[in-house]
């Protein structure tokens, strides 16, 4: 909650300008796309957009790399003006002042306070991404050898963690879309989640496997098939045959169902015999 100004005369220092703002400001002055902000800091460009509305903020080991990027100083960022004395807030101010009145002992229980108070934030933060996420295979788009896979032999490259929701949780894997034969529904790169499945309802959109490798396709009366007419599906052979090995269940939002880089560190650590247990299962 923004503090209130006061009309006490030792509150001179100007209130502050919403970080949002900030961002915004420097990011147009500089002639930095969103998208362009986002790859240098190795976030989505939804996340930089939600900075930029001031739902939330930059975590703060984002701070030195993004003034560097903008060219502005921790200042500039929050907002602070040059000819301020100081770089603190009136609250923090006070804070300061009162511990350096208290005695040595004083200190030492106020600093053990504070890191009791900062581990219990970590351990709860900890508790709340991992009780909220849940693992995926991701699916190999490699081409496939041999007559195509079935859904209990696929090939898995790697294990990604999600965020837990009524797709998510319905869903074994997740793989990613190559090409553009399902244009205009699913585009270039996008991930959808699959559930694992050898049969579908017609007018479902399926993964399916032949001698070519993986493709996403709508299931029709004859079989698969593209909805872009502009690049029909065909198999590489007379002989070759296609098999279902699951159903899209929609696609993934990157921002709101991948967990960052940080969160992903964390649940490394919090899931590593789980990790373990996955890659050894798929020889990963």
């Amino acid at each position: 909650m923004a503090e209130k100004s006061r009309t006490n005369s030792s509150a001179s220092f100007p209130e502050k300008v919403p970080m949002a703002e900030m961002i915004k400001k420097y990011r147009k002055e500089a002639k930095i796309s969103q998208q362009s902000l986002a790859d240098l800091l190795h976030v989505t460009r939804n996340t930089v957009i939600n900075w930029e509305a001031g739902k939330y903020r930059p975590d703060a080991d984002l701070f030195p790399p993004l003034c560097d990027i903008l060219g502005i100083t921790l200042n500039d960022l929050f907002g602070i003006a040059d000819n301020s004395s100081d770089t603190f807030s009136s609250n923090e101010r006070n804070l300061i002042y009162h511990y350096r009145l208290i005695s040595p002992l004083g200190r030492h229980i106020v600093d053990r306070m504070l890191d009791s108070i900062l581990d219990e934030e970590i351990r709860e933060k900890s508790r709340l991404i991992n009780d909220n996420t849940l693992g995926v295979a991701v699916i190999s788009t490699k081409a496939a050898a041999g007559d195509g896979f079935n859904y209990s032999d696929i090939p898995v490259e790697d294990y990604r963690f999600v965020f837990k929701s009524a797709r998510s949780e319905n869903a074994n894997a997740i793989i990613q879309v190559k090409g553009n034969s399902m244009l205009p529904v699913y585009h270039e790169d996008e991930w959808v989640y699959v559930q694992y499945a050898d049969a579908a309802y017609v007018g479902e959109d399926v993964i399916c496997s032949s001698r070519a490798g993986m493709h996403i396709k709508r299931l029709g009366e004859n079989g698969p098939y593209s909805v872009n007419k502009d690049a029909p599906f065909a198999l590489s052979a007379e002989d070759d045959h296609v098999r279902i090995i699951g159903r899209v269940l929609g696609i993934v939002d990157p921002a709101a169902d991948f967990p960052s880089e940080a969160d992903n560190a964390v649940l490394a650590e919090l899931r590593r015999d789980e990790i373990r247990m996955f890659r050894k299962e798929h020889n990963l």
